[in-house]
């Protein structure tokens, strides 16, 4: 299907703390925007395939990842993946090869963060919205996900005092990012594993926002349910549509729409 006059928008989900829920946000979030009938694809920029296990299969390699794309061995419409786990989610997988190709782009001369925004120019017209699951590090595939992005938000596990270390690290590498890509901005926190009830969660809250620009009001709760879709290969959604954690995606994926400026015009909620 043809975008057909939303305004498409390229988000990425980036932190390089481990544990903080990104690519549950992601495949969580990507199947929201799909509810609100987004053409939605989803790109596994991480060497641990995570994301192409949840949406694809554990088992089983994608025949065409995105690793290979990379290096220009396949074009980016043969790894298109359009039976995902996820009805109306696509999604373009990885590999654990992906590690050995970025090590080596790292250490050829003139190699580009500009790459992934390259490869991913012919299937833009076809979706609303890509979402790109990044690697826990601030790193050369970290940086062509921003390159390529207008949107980076950033996840933050709330219930940990910890979870703020390094954050000026992270804040730093987004403004260069911005610096290389003038569209790109950082869009927001987004606090999971967060309890409102528990005070280091209120604690990180307040303190997130003396190091972000801007937190979302909305939050991902701490819950069994998670572990629980990701177990059989579902999201939250998929489980229960009116549980706790499953309105919580839904309120995210919707204020995100808002920040972005993401249009629904013309689409079936």
């Amino acid at each position: 299907m043809i975008n057909d006059g939303a305004i498409l928008m390229i988000i990425t989900f980036a932190n390089h703390k481990g544990g903080v829920a990104k690519t549950t946000l992601t495949i969580n979030i990507a199947d929201a925007f799909a509810r609100e009938g987004l053409d939605v694809l989803v790109v596994d920029l991480d060497p641990q395939a995570n994301v192409t296990g949840l949406l694809y299969s554990a088992e089983e390699t994608p025949g065409v990842p995105i690793e290979k794309i990379l290096e220009g061995s396949a074009s980016i419409a043969q790894g298109v993946i359009e039976k995902t786990n996820v009805e109306g989610v696509h999604l373009i997988g990885a590999s654990l090869k992906l590690a050995n190709l970025e090590r080596q782009l790292q250490s050829t001369p003139f190699s580009s963060t500009s790459l992934l925004a390259q490869k991913l120019a012919p299937v833009i017209p076809v979706y609303d919205a890509i979402f790109i699951d990044t690697p826990p590090a601030l790193s050369f595939l970290t940086a062509n996900a921003m390159a390529a992005s207008d949107f980076v938000f950033s996840p933050l596990a709330s219930g940990s005092k910890l979870s703020l270390v390094g954050a000026d690290d992270l804040v730093a590498f987004i403004h260069q990012a911005k610096a290389a890509n003038h569209k790109l901005k950082f869009g927001g926190a987004i606090l999971t594993k967060h309890d409102s009830r528990k005070k280091v969660c209120r604690l990180v809250q307040g303190a997130a926002t003396e190091y972000y620009a801007n937190v979302l009001a909305s939050t991902m709760p701490a819950t069994t349910d998670v572990d629980k879709g990701q177990m059989i290969n579902r999201t939250v959604l998929q489980l229960e549509r009116d549980s706790n954690v499953s309105r919580a995606v839904v309120e995210i994926a919707r204020e995100i729409i808002k920040i972005t400026g993401l249009s629904l015009k013309g689409k079936t909620k």
